[in-house]
């Protein structure tokens, strides 16, 4: 028996937004990273417009700390001038 396109389309979407996780609290994060552990695109962006700072490269080498909650809430730290670097899991990334 085959399974029928609309079934099968939702479970890949319920399965993909299942591994989609949120960041740890307490810990900073690279605009790049946090893009890699989900979909944090739309609040890299609210981070930065309420932080006043202007957006460049898609806030991929800004620094965010992680506030946590069900939504795993980020707030703008700073731009990383020199880029910024991932330290690995449990750690908080940092500045070059």
């Amino acid at each position: 028996m085959k399974t029928p396109l609309p079934i099968l389309l939702l479970t890949l979407t319920l399965t993909t937004n299942t591994l989609a996780r949120n960041c740890t609290p307490g810990l900073n994060y690279c605009g790049r990273t946090l893009l890699n552990i989900g979909k944090y695109q739309p609040q890299i962006d609210q981070s930065l417009a309420d932080a006043h700072v202007g957006e460049a490269n898609g806030g991929a080498d800004d620094l965010f700390h992680c506030v946590g909650g069900s939504n795993g809430v980020i707030r703008f730290v700073k731009y990383c001038v020199n880029g910024c670097r991932d330290e690995g899991k449990g750690a908080s990334d940092v500045c070059n």
